[in-house]
């Protein structure tokens, strides 16, 4: 944690000064990889609750490596289908978690998870899973990455009877940064 002049309870995305953190404790026998992030963590939980395996989706952006392998693999353990566009020159996001005693310290690195593009989203191979889906979940964040994502599952999930379109706020500077806050109000 000192190393990387990290805090604990504390939650930040990484600078170039973390970057290795990742490779450091990749080399650790004890460590342990999970499918996560705010919106595939959400997924997850829903999935669990759900209890049948392939009752829910998660679409998102990796890159072309072991981390998007494992990401995968660890989804898809918890029952959730994935389907991720891949940008072969960005890294897939990672994030460590370093604990010590019964405290963590989080640095995220986005990467590619930054590269989603709502043309994969409306491709024939994407397009039926949010179709076929009852609710559509999003990170408020999601909005600085691809708001003409957002649109077209708002304006798909407006168009069907009974679907539901949830957002989460928890990001207060999407409200704040005024063409965060007008992409964010178009959506809703």
């Amino acid at each position: 944690v000192d190393k990387y002049g990290l805090k604990m309870s504390n939650a930040i995305l990484a600078e170039e000064k973390h970057m290795p953190v990742y490779a450091e404790l990749a080399k650790m026998s004890s460590v342990k990889y999970i499918a996560g992030g705010a919106t595939l963590n959400t997924i997850r939980v829903a999935q669990w609750m759900m209890q049948t395996k392939g009752a829910s989706s998660y679409i998102g952006c990796v890159g072309d490596d072991d981390y998007a392998k494992k990401m995968k693999e660890c989804a898809e353990a918890d029952g959730v289908k994935t389907a991720f566009l891949t940008d072969k020159e960005t890294p897939t996001g990672t994030c460590a978690c370093l604990i010590v005693d019964k405290e963590r310290s989080l640095v995220a690195n986005l990467a590619a998870a930054n590269k989603y593009k709502v043309d994969h989203m409306k491709s024939k191979e994407i397009a039926p899973i949010y179709e076929a889906a009852k609710m559509i979940y999003i990170a408020g964040f999601f909005i600085t990455v691809s708001p003409d994502t957002i649109m077209l599952l708002a304006e798909h999930c407006n168009s069907v009877s009974g679907k539901k379109f949830c957002m989460n706020l928890s990001a207060p500077f999407i409200m704040q940064v005024p063409p965060f806050a007008d992409a964010l109000k178009k959506a809703l």
